[in-house]
């Protein structure tokens, strides 16, 4: 039987910030087996010629990104209600997840790790934009 100790900080934690730390670190863990797989040299088929697709996927996966949080962002600065702005932030931080994933696969396919990076910042600063909501 675990202690009351132990029960209360559990309780504590939040549920927010259980989800960010597990977007956070979904991201890192793929991020982490790609460098393994493309350092062991366990390098994908991928045809170049689909290179220019993947890319344009990317980039919009990115504009489609950014354009849901612009719409997130003005519609939590007006939100009142608390549980709807809980809402509307894990949609933002699962926007920014999106990006970083798509960059995890662009790196793990072409071996360009800058769309992983960027990514990466971009879900970063997701947090920033929809902070957790105080309880």
């Amino acid at each position: 039987m675990p202690s009351r100790q132990l029960q209360s900080g559990a309780a504590r934690l939040k549920p927010a910030i259980l989800i960010r730390a597990a977007l956070l670190l979904g991201v890192l863990f793929f991020g982490a087996v790609t460098w393994f797989i493309r350092r062991s040299g366990g390098v994908p088929p991928f045809d170049p010629a689909n290179a220019t697709t993947l890319l344009w996927v990317a980039r919009g996966v990115w504009g489609f990104s950014m354009a849901t949080c612009l719409v997130l962002f003005g519609l939590l600065r007006h939100s009142r209600n608390a549980a709807r702005a809980r809402s509307l932030s894990i949609v933002g931080w699962a926007s920014g997840e999106l990006v970083a994933m798509m960059g995890g696969v662009v790196w793990y396919l072409t071996g360009n790790s800058q769309w992983y990076t960027f990514g990466l910042v971009y879900l970063v600063l997701t947090f920033f934009a929809f902070p957790a909501p105080r309880e």
